[in-house]
This record gives structure tokens, sequence and C-alpha cells, in this order.
């Protein structure tokens, strides 16, 4: 397995001539990322075109919640997007065949696609993070307050495990399809919390027009609150939220804030997810 991660992320940061596929990703997150903050100086007038200074300023609660705030919807559908084109990619080269033979090697090969997308994760976040913390200083941003270490660093690994467990999940899509367009749409809708919005959609339904049905409409409700993508949005408000009380009847019960709940619930989703990924690899052919 470690010799395939290491040729993985060979292939994704190839350095010869910036070749590799999280160069180009990266590359149009930072134009979006200057795009952004073009309009932002434009509209609200903070950017003097004769002098080229900027002549607002941001003001952020912390540094977490700029990053949070930035995050939002680049840093989840980033990841998503990536995981899923470099399994889809290794079907349509022949890459995935010529590796696997034997029962074990392929589980080995699966899996280590799974760790791949954790790595990939982190690689992310801290490759986003650093670009908004370069913008910002192009802004002048400036914090109300600033974290405490462990709230940071607690923040940071919530949002990585939230984002892993999507990208774990879009997994079950591409390997059960195999279908590029599925696979994509799946992914976007997975990474943009379409599910959890029409579930809760669905509760709302329930209690308004079917009240005899409202032990449904309470377990949609809970079960909506741990969602990794509902889970990602909440956290977007940076590491004050994870020192808030957990998000539903069951994360208020847990111990200790809503960071237990933001840490334990994507590690149940990256557990249920890879079974079912190992599950669906182990009996259909390569």
């Amino acid at each position: 397995m470690l010799n395939l991660l290491k040729a993985d992320l060979y292939r994704i940061t190839r350095p010869r001539g910036l070749r590799g596929s999280l160069w180009q990703y990266l590359a149009v997150c930072a134009g979006i990322y200057v795009a952004i903050y073009l309009v932002f100086w434009m509209v609200a007038g903070g950017f003097d075109f004769s002098t080229g200074a900027v002549t607002s300023l941001t003001t952020f609660a912390s540094p977490s919640d700029m990053i949070g705030d930035m995050l939002s919807s680049v840093f989840p559908l980033f990841v998503c997007f990536f995981v899923v084109e470099h399994v889809l990619a290794d079907f349509k080269d022949g890459f995935a065949r010529t590796l696997v033979s034997a029962r074990t090697g392929r589980l080995s090969y699966f899996a280590e696609r799974i760790v791949f997308a954790g790595i990939v994760t982190v690689i992310v976040f801290c490759s986003l993070s650093l670009l908004t913390v370069v913008f910002g200083l192009a802004v002048d941003a400036r914090f109300a307050a600033m974290d405490a270490p462990l709230a940071f660093l607690g923040w940071a690994v919530a949002t990585c495990l939230n984002t892993w467990a999507l990208a774990v999940i879009s997994l079950v899509v591409a390997y059960a399809t195999r279908i590029v367009h599925i696979s994509y749409i799946a992914a976007f809708c997975i990474a943009g919390a379409l599910v959890p919005e029409m579930l809760s959609l669905v509760a709302g339904l329930i209690q308004g027009y079917a009240p005899g049905l409202m032990g449904i409409s309470d377990v949609l409700r809970e079960f909506v609150c741990w969602m990794p993508s509902n889970l990602e949005m909440w956290l977007c408000g940076g590491g004050v939220q994870g020192m808030a009380a957990g998000w539903g009847a069951l994360g208020a019960a847990l111990p200790g804030t809503g960071l237990t709940q933001a840490i334990l619930a994507p590690v149940l989703w990256i557990a249920a997810a890879s079974a079912i990924v190992l599950a669906i690899c182990r009996r259909r052919d390569i």
C-alpha cells in the first residue's frame, strides 16, 4: 500500500512543468480567489485604482472564521471532484487492471484509494488555507479575536475528517457506477449539502401535512444533524462553532462540546463508506 501511495502522490504532484493534477486544481482555485477579492474590492469601494492600494479593512471573528468562510464551498467540492477523477482515470487508462490481480491485492489497492482520499484532503486543506491567509493579508484582514491553538487544531481536524467522509461517500458512487457523469453529479450533490437539505424538506413536509408520522420526521432531522456535509457547513463559522453545543438531541447529549460530534460523525461515515467501497470492489470485475 505504501508504494501505491507514493506512486499516487507523485502522479498528482509531478513537479516538471507542474503537470500534476493537484497544481492544476490549485491554479483554478487561486484564480477563483483572485476574482472574488477583485469583485469585493470594486463593489465595496475598497480599492484605489490610482494607487493600487486597499483602502478598507475586512474584519473576521478569528483566523479560523476567515479560513472557514473561504473554504466553505470550494474545499469539499475540490476534494470530491479530485478523488473521483483520480480513481476513474485508473479504469480509463487500464492502470487498475494491470496492477490488480489477486483478491488480496485488489482489496489492498482499493483500501489505498480510501487512504489516498484522506491524504489529499489534508494537502488541499493546508494549501487552500495558505491561499486564504495570503489573500487575507493582501486585503489587510483583521481579527476580532485569535483562536486558541487547541481549538484551532480541533476545528481543523474536524473539518478535514468531514471532507474526507464526503470524498469516501463519493467513491461509493464512483465505484458502483464507474460512469463519469453520474459520479461527478453525485459528488457535486454530496459535497454541496443537497442531500441533507432534501431530507430536511421532507421532514418539514411530514411535520406540516402528516403529523401522525412525526416520529419519522424526528428521525430524519436527527439524521441530518450527523451528515458530514451539514457538519462541514456548520464548521465554516470557525473554531468558535466547535465550542458550541452539539447539533440535535444526540449531539447535545455527547460529552464535551459540538467538536465531539463533528469528529465522531465523520469517523462513523468513513468506516461505513469504506466497508461499502471494499464490498463493491471485491465483487465487481476490474
